[in-house]
């Protein structure tokens, strides 16, 4: 008799806690809507709870606020049950919590997004899914550089966008966890200066096959008064860096590409007023420039 009375007892707890498929180790959050039934109490059943902001629900006849967040369904029905029994309500309650609707799952994409913001995801979306809904990121983004935050974490894993955007690397691509932050920096490394006798004087964003001949392009062209033929190029440490006379004339005038140099990160093009370029002036300029941290470069800031 009491082997009989036990396996009923056992089938009733599995069905009053019965939840969705796949939802079993799911918990709750939020925001999410439930639905509660008590077993044989009609007024206590068919009844829908929206987890609050603070995670918790309030169910009639209990004067307690039950924190539901952070509870699987089962968990949450047999904490209900026990209340029921400890406020003399119910003597032997048979509780089925089952899940509704589940609230939105969001990530933050933030920095050099096109709208960086909060943005929703599903089940099986991966990285590019949440930067796509961001719109994209944007020409100042440096793609190398952009870490992933998770919730339960510290520590920024590395996000090398580049790989995955230029290179098809998938293994960059991770599927989405509920608060990850994906944050995507301003490219302040990869850049280059032009100065002096240009139309366009400024700092520009270091694109593929960017040459001294392009750089000059980039800033307009060089003014009546510049002198192509001694254009400067400045790379390195600023305090002793490496400097080269560069013919643009001849480049323009023979074909001789290799005057055309490629540029690198932290580059300055400077185009004076005479071919013979005054060193003393160009050092003045690019400590001025330096000086109000205009210029970026590994090693320097």
């Amino acid at each position: 008799m009491h082997q009989k009375a036990a396996l009923v007892l056992a089938v009733v707890v599995l069905a009053a806690t019965a939840v969705p498929a796949g939802a079993g180790d799911y918990r709750l959050a939020p925001d999410d809507i439930i639905g509660m039934n008590v077993w044989g109490e009609p007024q206590l059943s068919q009844k829908q709870f929206q987890v609050t902001s603070e995670g918790n629900i309030t169910v009639p006849f209990l004067n307690n606020v039950i924190h539901a967040a952070g509870l699987t369904q089962q968990e949450l029905a047999q904490k209900i049950a026990e209340l029921f029994v400890q406020g003399d309500l119910l003597k032997d309650p048979k509780v089925e919590i089952t899940l509704i609707k589940r609230h939105e799952m969001v990530v933050w994409v933030l920095g050099q997004a096109q709208r960086p913001g909060v943005v929703p995801f599903k089940e099986g979306d991966t990285i590019t899914s949440a930067i796509a809904q961001a719109g994209s990121y944007t020409s100042e983004a440096r793609l190398e550089a952009a870490v992933l935050t998770r919730r339960q974490s510290d520590k920024p894993t590395p996000l090398d966008l580049r790989r995955l955007y230029h290179d098809g690397d998938l293994s960059q691509d991770y599927p989405l966890q509920e608060g990850d932050v994906i944050y995507i920096p301003e490219d302040t490394y990869n850049r280059y200066y032009v100065l002096g006798e240009v139309y366009k004087p400024g700092l520009y964003p270091l694109k593929d096959n960017a040459s001294v001949l392009s750089a000059i392009s980039m800033a307009g062209g060089a003014t009546p008064r510049g002198s192509l033929k001694g254009t400067v190029l400045v790379r390195g440490d600023i305090t002793s860096p490496e400097k080269r006379v560069i013919d643009i004339n001849k480049l323009i005038k023979t074909g001789d590409v290799a005057q055309d140099v490629k540029l690198e990160p932290g580059d300055v093009v400077y185009v004076p007023e005479t071919s013979k370029p005054d060193w003393a002036k160009i050092s003045q300029i690019l400590n001025a420039v330096m000086s109000v941290g205009l210029i970026r470069r590994y090693g320097i800031f």
